[in-house]
């Protein structure tokens, strides 16, 4: 068994570590990654944790998980749990695509050389070899290089926040965050006849999502005015908020810019202080974006590969994965419009310094050996 190196969060800085190569438990395939894809502000809240003492509690599964009770208590109890996180360091990376180098106990469909993109914090780390549920792993269509499909987690982060607001043809959508989540958005919208207002202060990062098809507008004067002027007076059907901040400003931003009778899909961390009036008087209301979809956090889906029928769950986790990249190989999605600054892994450090400093790149797609940037 060789050792394989991680990138990882210890005391506030991006490290690197060795570590013995995983091995596939029954149910999981093991990827040689080629390509993996930084989630801005995920991973910069998880590095600033680690400053602290209590950082360990920043990750999934937590120290002492507990696991709330969602099915009856007859489903039997000899199950797969995520493997512990370390406690000399936090886990960075959830998207990852690779080539199979073998596969577990149980999967059927998946050999050594087929490419595939992966998803999970638990799993899918920024890391040479992983080893990833089959239920996080999808085969990624002909046509579509491992660079792009690195990108799949956030992709379905972007699928999963534009599903929750339950918004159809001709609809507006505002995007509050031009980030790399805002922008995929913004493509997932337009690519489904929706029409987005992307809103940020930073002029370049609105720029990009303009390229992608929003229209622009600016945080300062008056946002509502803005949103009405290009609603036919009425305000945005649905505000998807991608951002991350401790302020309440955010929210009520959201719901003043909405129609009567809007949604609000809350996708970053941000401040609830929302007043009553205000939410009452918008007749809004506001929905969670639980991460990649319907799965996410259930070991019994993730770990143990127990799918929800479809005609129960339409779009899982593991399908808004593969929707997300089938777009992207039917060239729906152009994801070379997204600003990314390509590093191999041993200099990953300074991506994550640019995009500390904010504006653009938009993220980072860290290469791995044989694929340096």
């Amino acid at each position: 068994m060789s050792d394989v190196t991680r990138i990882v969060a210890r005391g506030g800085e991006v490290v690197l570590v060795t570590e013995p190569r995983p091995e596939p438990r029954r149910g999981e395939v093991l990827v040689a990654t080629e390509y993996s894809v930084i989630s801005p502000g995920t991973e910069r809240t998880i590095l600033e944790a680690t400053r602290a003492p209590g950082w360990a509690s920043h990750e999934y599964p937590e120290p002492d998980q507990a696991w709330p009770q969602v099915r009856a208590g007859g489903v039997r109890q000899d199950l797969l749990l995520p493997r512990p996180p370390s406690p000399d360091y936090a886990s960075l990376g959830y998207s990852v695509a690779g080539r199979v180098i073998a596969a577990g106990e149980g999967v059927a469909d998946l050999a050594p050389g087929d490419l595939v993109a992966c998803g999970g914090s638990q799993c899918a780390f920024h890391s040479e070899v992983v080893a990833v549920p089959r239920n996080l792993t999808v085969r990624v269509p002909a046509g579509l290089g491992p660079d792009q499909a690195a990108f799949v987690t956030l992709g379905s982060i972007a699928l999963e926040a534009l599903r929750r607001s339950q918004r159809t043809l001709g609809e507006t959508i505002a995007v509050f965050g031009c980030g790399v989540l805002g922008v995929l958005i913004t493509m997932l919208a337009r690519a489904a006849g929706m029409y987005v207002v992307a809103i940020d202060p930073d002029s370049e990062r609105r720029a990009v999502a303009a390229a992608a098809g929003a229209m622009p507008a600016e945080t300062g004067g008056d946002l509502p005015a803005q949103v009405r002027a290009s609603t036919d007076g009425f305000g945005a059907d649905a505000a998807i908020i991608t951002v991350t901040t401790e302020r309440s400003d955010v929210i009520n931003a959201a719901v003043d810019v909405l129609r009567p009778g809007g949604v609000v899909v809350g996708v970053g961390q941000f401040g609830l202080g929302l007043g009553r009036d205000r939410w009452f008087g918008a007749q809004a209301t506001i929905l969670p974006s639980i991460a990649y979809g319907p799965g996410r956090y259930d070991p019994v889906y993730e770990e143990n590969n127990w799918d929800y029928p479809i005609n129960v769950v339409r779009w899982t986790e593991n399908r808004n994965m593969a929707a997300f990249l089938r777009l992207a190989a039917d060239g729906r999605l152009d994801l070379d419009q997204i600003p990314v600054m390509r590093v191999p892994a041993a200099d990953a450090a300074r991506a994550y310094a640019a995009l500390a400093a904010g504006g653009l790149p938009l993220t980072g797609l860290i290469g791995y050996p044989g694929k340096d940037a």
